[in-house]
């Protein structure tokens, strides 16, 4: 892999990294940061099961198992608990995001790209390797990180409403923005933000139906999907969705 390709998370999780920003009161002690890491994982589990609005100081307390006060002790008022909570999400988001990558890059790292467009063949291996990566994915979003997907909508719905949060859940969207468009580009995307910002936006919409669908997908049609989005990446269809 090129420095150029190698370079990309790292610069991916310094962005995320600088956007981080906790407002509570910080822990001094281990055991003070133990229980301000079990309320701030209280509160998420709450955002996923409940949405935002569900956070509030005497359940977060009870969901923690923590008294009362230790919630307002680390947390002036509700709104810097909940920004406190949207920050563990990004940060935790961390470990997925170079997993993500990471799995495109390595399946794409068995191909010389600048000559693989010279041989049909191989472009179509190419193109069905990424439609199973892209399936993989999808499917273990709905199934295995329900929690993860829920909890991402609820900030991300919040953060229209909240000022304090827009920041962040700009940076955390840019961050995943920013490395497709860099994948696209070592494709030899013409249009990589254009096509990054329609993958992104036909994920997501696959990941909403299956959490209507109780996690339940429609495997043809993901894979169908996929494949179109594939082969808009690869330039094998003209046009899109």
């Amino acid at each position: 892999m090129a420095d150029s390709e190698t370079a990309t998370l790292p610069r991916l999780e310094e962005a995320l990294n600088d956007s981080i920003q906790y407002k509570g009161r910080k822990a001094a002690r281990a055991k003070s940061e133990h229980r301000r890491r079990l309320i701030l994982e209280a509160a998420l589990r709450i955002v996923a099961r409940e949405g935002v609005r569900g956070v509030k100081h005497r359940a977060v307390a009870r969901e923690a198992n923590v008294p009362l006060a230790s919630t307002t002790y680390y947390f002036k008022d509700i709104e810097e608990l909940i920004s406190d909570a949207f920050n563990l999400f990004a940060e935790k988001s961390k470990a997925k995001l170079e997993f993500f990558y990471s799995e495109l890059n390595r399946t794409i790292s068995a191909y010389d790209l600048e000559t693989v467009r010279q041989s049909p063949e191989q472009l179509r291996k190419l193109a069905d390797d990424m439609l199973e990566m892209g399936v993989r994915y999808t499917v273990a979003q709905v199934k295995f990180r329900s929690e993860d997907l829920l909890g991402e909508q609820a900030f991300l719905l919040e953060s229209v409403r909240d000022e304090r949060l827009k920041v962040l859940a700009r940076t955390y969207k840019e961050v995943w923005l920013v490395g497709l468009v860099d994948f696209l580009r070592r494709l030899g995307s013409v249009a990589p933000e254009e096509d990054a910002a329609i993958i992104m936006g036909t994920v997501a919409h696959m990941e909403y139906e299956g959490a209507l669908n109780n996690g339940e997908l429609n495997l043809k049609r993901v894979r169908t999907i996929w494949r179109q989005l594939v082969d808009m990446m690869l330039g094998l269809r003209k046009g899109v969705l």
